[in-house]
Order: C-alpha cells, then structure tokens, then sequence
C-alpha cells in the first residue's frame, strides 16, 4: 500500500493546507485506539494510516518484505525503528513517493472517432456520495486535511485511499460524463464498461501484476 508507505516516511506535501484547519497528523489517532499501531513520537507527527501500515505488531499490511528489501527486519515496536527506516531509504526512492499524484487524469484517443475517453485513476477509487469534482480537486492538491476526502468524517481514513464498500462503484457525475475509473487496491478485477469502472488488483499484491490498456479495455498480467 503505496500510500501508507508515503504516510510513515511523512512523505506527504508540506505546504500549508488549501483551507483552514488546525487539523494535525498526529490527531487522525482516535484517543480511544490504543493497540495495533506504532506509538512513538514522531517530529512533525504521523498520520494515523501510517502508523498502522508499517509499525503494527500484527503486520496488519505484510510490510515485512518492503523492510527486507532496505536491509531491515520490522516490522516492529521500538522507537528507533523509523529512523533505520528513513536513513535505509535512497533519497531518489523518497522522492518518488513524496511527488506521486493521489490521482491521475488521461484522455485517450477511440478508435471508433468517438469523443476522447477520459480515464481517471486513483488508488482505491471515489465516494459515489460525494461530490466528485470536491473529491478530485483535493486529490489533485494532495491534501488529507480536506473533509471531503474523510471516510463517514474520520480523519484517521482517506477514502481515496482504504475505501471499500464506498468506492466500489463509478460515481454517477463520471458515468454521466463518460469518464472510466480505475483502480487496485480491493483484491480483485471487476470490468464493468457499462458502469465505466474497472479495478485491476486481482492478485491484492501477493501474486502477477495487473494492467489495463485502453480503449480496449484489456486486462494483462506479468
């Protein structure tokens, strides 16, 4: 999970946020959760979503192959776990993961001379309801702090990025605009053209790689 990963680095814009809001990274911890994530203080903070990703006893999201592969073995529970963490990391891998989009919007040329297909791809999809425009413009500025982007207003959950049941279905403004969405994340492929929606994450990372090519329409694996 791409986006957890970013969240324990706080690999996530800097800039201050598109509205007011005293909303810290450190207050997306609901007071009550007190087990199955990292503890420790963080300068500067850590969003929830991140504590849990890669500094959970429980491994909640197999991470212990991503810390292999930077010659640690985690994950685990002491506070100087994070540091070896960050040191271990190139900087040009940080920099990937500090500028990657939350969402990606493509236009892609028919073959049959009809209006240009939009295709918009975003991790685990968008709240059907929710408005859409609200949704892509805060994606586009990379701002968890936005409420639009909270799951039934928590702030711990990014729908965009852990939705499930929410975001399963293509919103109803992109159907209506002849916009596909794509994503992974739910651990299964569904195309379904007449809903504009495909998910291709068949395997949940644990098997061959999916993709999609347009305007076919075609799953390939690796």
């Amino acid at each position: 999970m791409t986006s957890g990963w970013r969240l324990s680095l706080a690999l996530i814009p800097a800039r201050p946020s598109s509205f007011e809001s005293a909303l810290t990274l450190d207050a997306t911890r609901d007071p009550t959760y007190q087990s199955g994530f990292w503890t420790h203080d963080v300068p500067g903070g850590m969003h929830y979503q991140g504590r849990r990703w890669g500094f959970s006893p429980a491994d909640i999201y197999d991470t212990a192959n991503t810390f292999k592969s930077y010659g640690i073995e985690g994950p685990a529970e002491g506070p100087e776990l994070r540091e070896e963490l960050l040191a271990a990391v190139p900087v040009a891998h940080k920099e990937l993961l500090a500028g990657m989009h939350w969402v990606v919007e493509l236009e892609c040329t028919r073959f049959d001379g009809h209006d240009p297909l939009k295709i918009v791809c975003v991790h685990a999809g968008l709240s059907a309801d929710k408005d859409a425009a609200a949704q892509l413009e805060a994606l586009r500025l990379r701002d968890w702090r936005m409420p639009v982007l909270h799951e039934r207003g928590q702030v711990a959950r990014i729908e965009a990025f852990s939705g499930r049941t929410t975001v399963l279905r293509n919103h109803p403004a992109l159907v209506e605009g002849n916009v596909v969405l794509v994503s992974g994340h739910h651990g299964t492929c569904i195309i379904d053209r007449s809903d504009q929606r495909a998910i291709v994450d068949e395997h949940g990372g644990l098997g061959p790689i999916q993709a999609i090519i347009f305007p076919e329409w075609d799953v390939i694996s690796s």
